[in-house]
């Protein structure tokens, strides 16, 4: 009996208060009862033989998105041409220039940094919203109205789009140069400026390119393929999508987290990897039942 109440007492505290178990991109595993007694729902032992149900169920097809993006990851790297892919994307982000590149380059970042900072009022909660990955795909699904359930390739293709931008992010941020020098390795704007305190700790990740910035553009591009570009009359929700990914890019600068160039070269490289991963074949249908959706 004293089992039973523990059981009974574990499920309705952890159920009654709302609690749930599992990742935020579904909804949460709430916890329930156990199976210990599953005998007494048996009349006999003959039935153990047939516990199954036939014919055998199928497990559904659009499962945890936030892990089934990994699928289309791995068809990203599978490519042959994935490290000359590396060498371009890395030059997209050259091509902009680093913020730490000369004294004069530096000290007019910092500055721009520093004059962006009285803005940290009208938009802080928005930044603190917007500081983690889910925070940051709700305003797109905000704006397009996306419900998960209902727009269910759409939504992974935001979580496939999300996940390739932190893998490609992640690795240029930790890009030496071909000597082994920390290139791309910059610090924090508050790392060369005491009078810069950011709102929130920063990553701890190197500065340059901007995660965030290169993320919500892959996002952008996109919905904007799947959803806006084949649509007439669409050019309003196009410059939204594009304000949007500029805003969350911009949020990070005010923030004091990133310098002007970490967000311009975070859009440069998702600019050069959407058309790439436009190459996969999984993606492309993706994108084409998500237009589907639209």
């Amino acid at each position: 009996m004293g089992a039973a109440n523990m059981n009974m007492n574990m499920n309705m505290n952890m159920n009654m208060g709302g609690a749930g178990i599992g990742l935020t991109s579904v909804a949460p595993a709430q916890v329930r009862f156990n199976t210990a007694d599953y005998r007494k729902l048996v009349q006999n032992p003959i039935q153990w033989l047939n516990l199954a149900v036939t014919p055998y169920p199928q497990f559904p097809l659009n499962w945890d998105p936030d892990l089934r993006s990994y699928v289309y990851l791995n068809e990203f790297l599978s490519r042959p041409a994935w490290p000359a892919d590396l060498v371009a994307l890395r030059a997209a982000a050259l091509a902009v220039g680093l913020p730490t590149a000369t004294a004069v380059t530096l000290d007019a970042q910092l500055r721009a940094v520093l004059n962006m900072s009285p803005d940290r009022d009208d938009r802080f909660a928005e930044i603190i919203h917007q500081h983690d990955a889910e925070g940051a795909i709700s305003y797109f699904l905000g704006m397009l109205m996306i419900d998960p359930a209902r727009h269910p390739y759409t939504y992974l293709l935001i979580r496939v789009a999300r996940r390739i931008g932190e893998l490609v992010t992640m690795i240029l941020k930790n890009e030496p140069d071909p000597v082994g020098h920390p290139l791309y390795r910059v610090p924090r704007p508050s790392q060369f400026c005491p009078a810069i305190v950011p709102m929130i700790d920063p990553p701890v990740t190197p500065s340059f390119p901007a995660g965030h910035a290169l993320e919500a553009t892959l996002i952008a591009l996109a919905l904007k393929d799947a959803w806006a570009a084949t649509l007439p009359g669409q050019q309003p929700r196009l410059d939204m999508l594009d304000y949007l990914a500029f805003r969350i890019g911009e949020n990070r600068i005010i923030a004091g987290l990133h310098f002007p160039l970490d967000i311009d070269a975070g859009k440069a490289v998702a600019g050069a990897l959407y058309p790439k991963m436009r190459l996969g074949a999984q993606f492309n249908d993706l994108v084409v039942l998500a237009h589907g959706e639209s």
